[in-house]
């Protein structure tokens, strides 16, 4: 299934909105295309996740790839807007420990902020 990602950046946080299906046929073009779109300059990003029906766990590692990437001093990663469905598999998966979930893309800029000033 196709996966289409929306850039925009607000407040210095750089907002990747997907759409579509997160699985193991389209994870390594989801890694793939973040990577090539980030700036060297960028500090903060945020996956909003409210058009996503589904993720696995191939999107998952995704997730846990840029968190990394974005884990030094004054940087930020987090996941916003999940349904219900991929909330529980975040949760079930332990993901909500490592990576910040917000329930929506203001209050993740908001604690994005406080996070790397």
């Amino acid at each position: 299934m196709k996966l289409d990602l929306k850039w925009r950046r607000e407040q210095d946080v750089t907002i990747v909105t997907l759409l579509g299906r997160i699985d193991s046929t389209n994870s390594e073009y989801l890694l793939s295309m973040v990577e090539e779109g980030l700036k060297s300059d960028d500090r903060a990003l945020l996956l909003d996740l409210e058009r996503v029906s589904f993720i696995s766990s191939a999107g998952l590692r995704v997730c846990l790839i840029l968190a990394r990437r974005f884990s030094s001093e004054g940087q930020a990663f987090a996941l916003c807007s999940l349904s219900e469905f991929n909330q529980d598999i975040v949760a079930v998966s332990g993901f909500d420990k490592l990576i910040p979930v917000h329930e929506s893309v203001q209050k993740a800029i908001e604690s994005i902020q406080n996070s790397v000033s």
